[in-house]
This record gives C-alpha cells, structure tokens and sequence, in this order.
C-alpha cells in the first residue's frame, strides 16, 4: 500500500506534506475498508456509508430489507481492517440483523463490529471467518458467525449464501437452523482486544465480548482460537465444529440462542492454542456463572489454553459441556468450573506448564479439570463420561473448597465453608493414573478436597480397569495447605469426601495410592467394588488415616468387595492397607474376597513391636500390612475383618516363625500314669503314605512305595501266633490280582491292613487283622496315652 501512495502523491505534486498525511491516512482508511453490497436485495440493498467520527474512520451500513423485527443485509464481500468499525446503523425495533456474503471472498475482521441497542447480530460467510487480534464487538444482543450456506426461518423460507435469489423470500419469523452445504469452512479467532481497556478474569484483553445474559456462537468447520479470546459475563459460548451437509438448529433462550447438533452427522476440530506466547481464553464466569458448550469430534486445549464459567451463586450455577470422540488437554491447559465431559472415546490430560517454583514447592501449573469454591458457595460438580480417560505428568482432575491465597504474603484465608465439588468419572474401558510432575510436586490423578471448614466432596469411579502408578493417586482429603501461613483456625477443617469405586480389577503400582485422610477431621470412607482382581506392588497405598502430631481425628472405613474376585499383594512389597488416627478413634477395615494372598493383619502392639524406627508406622515394615488402629491411645483402636470363603484368614495370613525351634523341648519323651514310668507313641495311620492336601481324596502319587515281605516267625510268635502278611500298593496295576509271598509266578489275594505289629527288630509292620492285646503289650491301651 506504501508504494501505491507515494505514486499517487508524486502525480498529483502535492506541496504541503501535512495536508497530504492527513488526505492520504483517510484514503488508506477507506480504500482499506472492504464491504460491498451485492445487489440482489433489489431497492433494499445496503448502503455503505464511509465517515470519520472523532477522528475514527467508520463505514456506517443503512437500508438493508426489513421483515418485521429482522433486518436482512446482503455483500459481495465483507471485511474490515484493524482501526475501522462497521456500524450497523438500525432502527432500535429491530431483534435480528441478518448478514451474509455471496462472492468468493473470506470476511477478515480485525476492527469492531457496531450495532443500535439489542439487536442480534448474524454474520454468514460459507468460505470463511477470520478474527484478528484487534477484532472486538460492540453489540448489546447476541452474535452468531457462522460459515454455514443457509440461514433457516421458521415458515420454512432460507436466506442462502450461496444460492442468492434476485428477489429472495425474506420471512419476519425467527431463524431456527444453520444449514451447510458440501463443505463447511474454518473460523480463526486470535482476538485480544482491550475496549476501552476491559480485560477478562484472567487479566487479558476480553477479544470477542458481548454482554451479560447474551450469545456468543462460532458455528463452522475447524474452530481454531490462536491466541484468541471470547468473553460474555454469565453468558452463553458455543463453539460448534462440524462436516458439510449438516443442519445446526437454533433455539431461542433468555440468554440468546441455544444450538443443537441432532442433524449433525460428522463433525471436525477444535483447537485452543497460543498465538506468540499468548493463550486462547473462553470465559464466561459471573455472579450465576455462565454456559459454554463445545462440540466437535476432537477438542484439543494446549500452552496455558482457559475454558471457564466460574460461579460465585450456586442457585444459578452455569455449566461447561465438551462433547467429543477426543478430548485432549495438555501444557498447562485448564477447564474451570461445573463440567460434563462426554467424550465417546478418550479423554486426555497431560503434563502442566512449568513455572518458577512457587512457595509451596510447586514447580508448574497443571493441566487438568477444576472445580473449586473460595466462598460459603458450593463448587461445582465434574462428570466424566467415556471409553478411556488417561492422566499423566502431573495432571489432574480436581474439586475442592479452598482458601484465598496470596502468593506475595504466603498467606492463606481459610474463610470457605461451602463444600466442595462432587467428581464423577464413568470410564467404560480404562482409567489410567501415571506419574508426577518432574519434581514430584504434583501427582497426577483424581482429588477431591477442602482446606477450611468447608466439607471435601465425594469422589465416585466406575471403569473396566484402574491403573494408578508411579507416585499417582485419587484422593479425598481435609488438609491444611503446608508452608503457609493460615488467617485463622487450621484445625477446623470439614470432613473429607467418600471414595467409592467399581472396576473390573485395580492395579496400584509403584506408590500408587488410593486414600481418604483427614488432618483434624474424621477421614472419609473407601468403598471398592472390584470383579477380578485387585493388586497392590511395590510400596502401594489405600489409606483412609486421620490427624498428626497435635491433632485429632478420627480414620475413616475401607470397606473391599471382591465375593468373586482375589485381593492380592506381591511379596514384601510394603503395600498397605490402612484406616489408622493419630490420637483419635481408628477406623473399620472389611474385606470380602475369594482369596487373599500376601497380606497381614497387624495391631498397634505388632506394629510398634516390629518397627525399626519406632515410629509405629506400617510404611516401616517390608510387610503388606493391614492395620486399623490409634496411634497414641489403644483403646481407640479400629477392627479388621477378613471374609474368604475359601480359606480360613487367620490361618492363610499368619507368617511363619523367622527362628528354627528346637524340637528337642516339644516332644513328650513318656506317659506317667499313676506314678508309673509308661512309654509315649506318636501314630498315623491311613493308607499309604500322607497326602498333598488333606481335604482330597487320596491318589496314586500319595502312596509309599513298598514291596511285599513275610513276617518272621519270632515276629508272628510276637504278634500272637497271627500269621498275615503286610500290604502297601503303589502305581500298580489295579486288577484283582494276587501271588504268593517271595514267588513271582504264583498269585495271591491283596487285602487291605488293618492294623500293625512290631518284628523282633524293632520294626513296625502292616497286618491285615488287628492284633490281640495282651499284658505284655497293654501299654497301648493306658489311659493316660490315649491322647497321644
């Protein structure tokens, strides 16, 4: 343009450069201004009307074709440039300003957009939508841009873009749809205008803004914001991406329009991202909160990127709903407020972004979903649905009722008595809890918790599979916030939510955790539902503890259902399962399973016996324990209460000694009866041998193998004159089969023992009939022995 100007300039031989300077900027100004009426709206075409107002150049809009309360335009092409407005100058009747662009030009908008009093604004261009970073609106009523073909009426009438009538059907009814043709062109927003200096919650330029109560709609193909802001108090945000030849509907609200997506059937993408270190911000916050709607097939939020209906009244609390196959959030990118995610595939929280470490050893923000409340309001509430959801690198999803804490006092106000948040996540496939952040400041998982007076919500998970590892973890807490310095009473603390979860098997790996703590208050319960399998590795945790050193409170209950299913700890891997309190009462542990395996339960006494350190900590012991008790006063303490069908706890739990014994001191060497020196038998008897497991029958491989022998006569004379041979059988053809004795050739009848003799050597020998007793062996029958 520079050079076209100083052409011009040495044509016409222009002596005074100011008198040029000042033509010239006012010539640029409108030669820049790119709005042209199209004619096919006849008599009632636009008329397009450059000014400069207070020194601001402006292209004022009349005529157009009124229908009743809407006011139709129609351009060839319609843009305007950084420093000019576009004045919509219509009467204050008018509901609907209804604009569209039929040539083959993209409408770029990087100055302001003007209306009269609360008219909506409508701006319909299929081949594209650009907002620059000085674009910004100043409307009263709601704005819809929209790269669809067709503005639809409720009598059935369209205001086409792309088939443009000479003498159109215009309608004074109210537009109900936006219908795409074969394709569906982008929209971009990198917006960061400052009207008259106004900023959003987050101290940036509020870009895009209308007013309180209003719409603000992006309806097209990919919706990208690159540095972009949009912003309405208590307003409603729609961001829309969808295919050609889909049909969104409008519906009327009292906070403008409300758009459906029931005649969608493919839809495209949605990026937040930053432009040159700035991020993209949607914020709708106020005093009820607004609503901000997303839909698309993937929704990706990156680099600090803010979606936020922040509420400061629960009556009217606002909603963020994301409605996606993939939602994907990373590098410090933030959700805030009351969501509902329904993503039909995945949803994806990754990593944070790093900042200089913060007083309380934080060295980044998360990415993730928050709720949180500073007040005596309730926060909102987070529901999840999809297939799988993954956290990672610190990420996380969270609600809490928090203090009001500034970083340049380290000070904390603790003056939040409304109750957080209940997260709900329904993971049809996975949950996936992996890791912290690079320094370990920030776990990745689930949380739901209070820092004041204010009661923790609850936290509730349905899924397939629970993978929590790596120092990850889902946590109900009531903590204070460590290393500040708290503007009243730490110890009053409100109770921690209830942890329940119902999966088909839950791994807890590497540190994992699942726990319910409480500082001062009572700790939560945990509920777990499990299938198939639960296992714990590798120093993994499921605590519900209360209070420390100076603080009471009581541990909550961990209840475990597993009727089906096995619980299940690797071997010395100091993985605990505990509902411990420090002075107060410990909490109630039970467990129902088919099987356990690797775990003891231990008292306070066992603990504290058995800690190296002390401490009466199980975390010290290389065991898998499972204690319930208090810390500094036994009679407090908790229970433990194992139910297994299939084996006897007790029994199935209980270590064996680490010392040898000496037998020596454990056998009885004889019988005393009435004075009399007796002599002691140990017996066993049965068929064959000692079987692997006394509660089957008896097989081959149990029996002794032995050959046929003959008693001796000094043996027979022993025994009575009874004169039988001894049988023992195994792994031996089983038909009926006998021989005589040291013969090969001859047969003879096996018979079953039914008692036994001792030889002339000393040795004890099977018969087939049960001795006599006689004097000389009586010994057998003396009472005091019959025990043995």
């Amino acid at each position: 343009m520079s050079g076209d100007r100083s052409s011009w300039c040495w044509k016409l031989g222009i002596v005074s450069t100011l008198a040029i300077a000042g033509v010239l900027t006012l010539f640029e100004s409108f030669a820049l201004a790119q709005i042209q009426k199209d004619g096919t709206l006849g008599s009632e075409s636009s008329i397009i009307t450059p000014k400069l107002i207070d020194g601001q150049p402006i292209d004022q809009i009349d005529g157009g074709a009124v229908r009743g309360t809407n006011l139709f335009h129609s351009f060839e092409q319609f843009s305007v440039s950084a420093g000019r407005t576009a004045y919509f100058n219509n009467a204050i009747d008018i509901q609907n300003i209804i604009s569209r662009v039929t040539g083959n030009y993209i409408s770029n908008i990087d100055g302001i957009l003007k209306a009269n009093g609360t008219a909506n604004l409508f701006l319909i261009n299929p081949n594209g939508i650009v907002f620059g970073p000085n674009a910004s609106l100043n409307i009263g009523g709601s704005f819809v841009a929209s790269t669809a073909s067709n503005l639809n009426f409720a009598d059935g009438t369209k205001f086409s873009a792309t088939s443009p009538q000479t003498t159109p059907l215009l309608t004074l009814s109210v537009p109900i749809g936006l219908q795409f043709g074969a394709t569906a062109a982008p929209i971009r927003n990198q917006s960061q205008a400052k009207p008259d200096g106004a900023t959003n919650n987050f101290g940036q330029g509020v870009g895009l803004q209308v007013q309180q109560g209003k719409t603000l709609a992006l309806i097209g193909g990919d919706i990208t914001l690159e540095g972009g802001n949009i912003t309405g108090k208590q307003a409603r945000i729609e961001l829309g991406s969808v295919a050609g030849n889909s049909l969104v509907s409008l519906s009327p609200t009292n906070q403008g329009w409300a758009l459906g997506y029931e005649g969608v059937q493919n839809f495209q993408t949605i990026q937040l991202t930053a432009q040159n270190g700035i991020p993209s911000i949607v914020d709708a916050s106020g005093e009820d909160g607004g609503n901000i709607q997303i839909q698309g097939a993937s929704v990706e939020l990156g680099v600090s990127a803010v979606l936020s209906n922040v509420s400061y009244n629960t009556v009217n609390s606002g909603n963020i709903n994301v409605t996606t196959k993939n939602l994907v959030v990373r590098d410090g990118a933030q959700l805030q407020g009351q969501l509902t995610i329904n993503a039909s595939d995945s949803v994806e929280l990754i990593g944070g972004t790093s900042i200089p470490v913060l007083r309380d050893g934080s060295d980044l923000i998360s990415s993730g979903l928050f709720s949180a409340t500073y007040s005596d309001k309730n926060a909102g509430s987070i529901t999840i649905n999809t297939g799988k959801l993954r956290i990672e690198g610190g990420a996380r999803i969270s609600t809490s009722s928090e203090g009001i804490f500034r970083y340049m006092t380290n000070q904390l106000t603790p003056a939040n008595t409304g109750k957080a948040g209940n997260l709900t996540v329904n993971a049809s496939e996975s949950v996936e809890l992996i890791g912290t952040s690079p320094n370990g400041s920030k776990l990745s998982g689930l949380f739901s918790g209070t820092e004041g007076p204010g009661d923790g919500g609850n936290l509730t998970l349905t899924t397939g599979q629970l993978i929590i590892k790596d120092g990850a973890a889902i946590t109900v807490s009531s903590q204070a916030r460590k290393n500040v310095i708290y503007i009243g009473d730490p110890n009053n603390l409100g109770k921690a939510g209830d942890l329940n979860i119902t999966a088909h098997s839950i791994l807890l790996d590497n540190k994992g955790k699942l726990t319910s703590n409480s500082e001062s208050g009572k700790g939560g319960n945990i509920t777990l539902q499990v299938r198939d399998l639960l296992l714990m590795r590798r120093e993994s945790k499921i605590t519900t503890n209360a209070g420390t050193t100076g603080l009471s409170g009581d541990g909550g209950n961990i209840i475990i259902k597993a009727p089906n299913g096995f619980i299940v700890a690797a071997p010395l891997g100091n993985s605990d399962i505990t509902a411990n309190a420090f002075s107060g009462s410990g909490g109630k542990i039970t467990i129902t399973a088919k099987n356990i395996f690797g775990f003891v339960p231990r008292t306070g006494a066992d603990v504290e016996k058995l800690d190296p350190t002390g401490e009466k900590n199980p975390n010290n012991l290389p065991t898998n324990d499972i204690t319930a008790f208090s810390q500094q006063n036994p009679s407090l303490n908790g229970t433990v209460q194992i139910n297994s069908p299939d084996a006897d706890p007790s029994r199935g739990l209980v270590e064996l000694p680490v010392n040898l014994v000496d037998a020596s001191q454990q056998i009885v060497a004889d019988c005393n009866s009435g004075g009399k020196i007796g002599r002691g038998s140990f017996i066993r008897t049965g068929r064959g041998g000692l079987i692997a497991d006394p509660t089957q029958p008896l097989i081959a491989d149990d029996a002794v193998l032995a050959d046929w022998i003959t008693l001796s006569p000094e043996s027979q004379n022993r025994a009575g004159g009874i004169q039988k041979r001894a049988v023992v059988q195994a792994q031996r053809n089983t038909e009926d089969k006998s021989q005589k004795v040291n013969s090969v050739n001859e047969p003879t009848q096996i018979v079953e023992a039914q008692g036994w003799v001792m030889d002339a050597n000393g040795n004890v020998v099977l018969v087939a009939q049960v001795p006599t007793a006689t004097p000389h062996n009586s010994w057998l029958n003396t009472a005091s022995c019959a025990a043995n």
